[in-house]
């Protein structure tokens, strides 16, 4: 299998095939040559059990013979289009929509039903038939209920053809409203968190690719040394810092060992990351959002940039280019999308009212100036800067690209490896897990 893989053959049928006609394949396989159901069963039920230990034991190998140190960690992402028909995806909004309009179907009917059960009162009295009762602290799948238990006393209590007919009618429509409602609301919990999925394959998300095009897909982390593929996994996720958590946790699976340094692209700088590998006592050299913005003349020379006020640390209030003072309001705490949360002091200018750079300094419809700040992210930043600012971290930063791009090059120019060819995320990872081991056999026979 691994081979195969070596050798940018990714198909079950065509594995099968090399296995009666070409040499290399008959030799490793011993001579035995199971058909392509064999292999897929394998392939997707088997290696994803044990896949991991898998990639463990390549680590050490790697380690024992020199190799890798596991000094320095270079990480990104990447997405891989997914086994999945980009024709049928699943929104998760549109499932909100639809069911709302759907609910809202049912409430019209339900007015319905009470002018039938009213018009069927005069004439039959109130004697078999149920009173309206209370929707209250009721979900619509038990009004439903509720109310097609009626239309079946309102057909059963009268003899007239016409409101058996329209009662039988109204109880189809509230029906077929009911299984709706239900795909609707498993459609949003399959979402969960993301915007969608597909029907093909529930566990890939609809993600942006290189080309602009919106496909399923899956979102692969990677971490490497001297270009070989030291951690990687798998997720449903487009941003690679809200990832990183989870990939972390997958390499102290994959290794006891902790690496020196970690260095990363700006999506990862994150308090929430930063939080982490101080945790680990990892070095960080993981650059954050505004990093090469900061160092540019146009943000250096704004005077109206948070960064460039001054700060008074005694009084605790910042200084205006008009002079004036930002006062400190409240402490504000904000979640991100992981749970995360972080806290931050806001601080206002005391009076915008009459100031010539109103209009340059304000956002939007503010009244006065204010500004938030983050001081334990601060502080990581500033951590950040001396790290990437030292020899070995401006040296590391600078081979960030040529380290972890050229496996995802690799990858995909050379082994044509784009897209996952199982579905389900523990079968993707475990066809990841074939992919990286065969990327790393690769580099070994190179490098000998």
């Amino acid at each position: 299998m691994l081979y195969a893989y070596c050798m940018k053959i990714y198909t079950g049928r065509k594995i099968a095939k090399a296995l009666r006609e070409d040499i290399n394949f008959m030799w490793l396989a011993a001579y035995n040559r199971p058909d392509f159901r064999t292999i897929n069963l394998f392939r997707s039920e088997r290696i994803k059990d044990t896949i991991e230990a898998l990639f463990a034991s390549m680590l050490t190998f790697l380690m024992e013979h020199g190799y890798i140190k596991f000094e320095n960690c270079f990480c990104d992402g990447s997405t891989f289009a997914a086994n999945a028909n980009k024709h049928k995806m699943v929104w998760k909004k549109n499932a909100i929509r639809y069911q709302q309009a759907t609910e809202q179907k049912c409430r019209e009917l339900f007015k319905e039903i009470e002018a039938l059960n009213e018009a069927e009162d005069k004439v039959y009295g109130n004697k078999d038939l149920e009173e309206t009762g209370s929707f209250a602290d009721t979900t619509i799948e038990e009004q439903i209920e509720q109310q097609v238990k009626k239309l079946e006393e309102i057909a059963s209590a009268t003899d007239r053809k016409k409101t058996q007919r329209k009662a039988a009618s109204l109880k189809k429509k509230l029906q077929h409203h009911h299984t709706a409602i239900s795909k609707y609301k498993r459609q949003q919990q399959i979402s969960g968190k993301r915007s969608g999925f597909s029907k093909t394959d529930t566990d890939a998300t609809a993600m942006r690719m290189k080309n602009d095009e919106v496909l399923p897909a899956y979102n692969v982390l990677i971490g490497s040394e001297d270009q070989f593929i030291v951690n990687y996994s798998v997720h449903q996720q487009t941003s690679d810092g809200a990832c990183f958590k989870d990939h972390y946790h997958q390499l102290q699976k994959h290794c006891d060992q902790k690496p020196k340094n970690i260095i990363a692209d700006s999506i990862f700088g994150t308090e929430e990351n930063s939080e982490l590998l101080e945790a680990e006592q990892i070095s960080n050299l993981m650059k954050f959002p505004l990093y090469h913005k900061e160092s540019t003349r146009k943000y250096k020379d704004n005077p109206f940039n948070r960064d460039n006020f001054s700060y008074n640390k005694e009084q605790d209030h910042y200084i205006c280019p008009n002079n004036k003072k930002l006062l400190f309001k409240r402490i504000q705490q904000d979640k991100s999308k992981s749970g995360y949360i972080s806290t931050s002091r806001r601080y206002e200018c005391e009076s915008c009212e009459g100031c010539p750079f109103a209009t340059q300094c304000r956002r939007g419809t503010e009244s006065n100036r204010s500004i938030t700040i983050n001081e334990k992210l601060e502080r990581y930043k500033q951590q950040i800067r001396e790290n990437l600012s030292s020899e070995n971290g401006n040296m590391l930063k600078r081979r960030r690209g040529q380290e972890v791009e050229s496996c995802f090059g690799d990858l995909k120019s050379n082994q044509g490896f784009r897209r996952f060819h199982l579905r389900g995320k523990a079968k993707v990872q475990a066809e990841a897990g074939m992919v990286m081991i065969a990327h790393n056999l690769k580099k070994i026979h190179l490098k000998r």
